[in-house]
């Protein structure tokens, strides 16, 4: 299984470090870019930020927030997860998750590019056709989510 975790961390064009959530230790635009898209790894060119604290757009925020905390075990949702800092909005790039909720562990099982978003919501995915996948104990899970929420109320400025 993997790890996950909340830090602090600086995006390549963010002006300051920002919440994010780590896997296995490693920022996750960064795993994103190094492990899932088989990118290099070399330098942070990646510079997307995560949807959960930055979408300006309150009904996207919430959306995003509510889309990564699981739910329903046998289940799956397509989660927002990293966005242009430019825009921060969902109509420019952003990397979607599909997340899988089993008894005691949320799965990453595949990630992909939005395609359409619809109120808030993404309805099409186009898929890496990498097939990394990250496994986390759910409990873990849960806690980096809520350590990502405090970070993001209390910490950030």
């Amino acid at each position: 299984m993997n790890l996950i975790s909340a830090e602090m961390h600086k995006s390549a064009y963010a002006t300051s470090p920002h919440p994010v959530l780590a896997i296995d230790g490693t920022p996750i635009e960064l795993w994103i870019k190094c492990i899932a898209e088989n990118a290099s790894c070399e330098d942070d060119t990646f510079g997307l930020v995560p949807a959960q604290g930055w979408l300006l757009d309150e009904n996207e925020l919430n959306s995003a927030w509510k889309l990564l905390i699981p739910h329903k075990e046998n289940s799956s949702t397509f989660v927002p997860l990293l966005i242009c800092p430019d825009d921060v909005d969902l109509a420019c790039t952003v990397i979607v998750v599909e997340q899988v909720v089993e008894k005691d562990k949320v799965i990453w099982a595949r990630f992909g590019f939005a395609v359409e978003v619809i109120n808030g919501i993404v309805t099409s995915v186009q898929w890496s056709k990498n097939e990394q996948k990250a496994e986390f104990d759910k409990s873990e899970f849960i806690s980096a989510c809520s350590e990502l929420k405090r970070l993001t109320e209390n910490e950030w400025v």
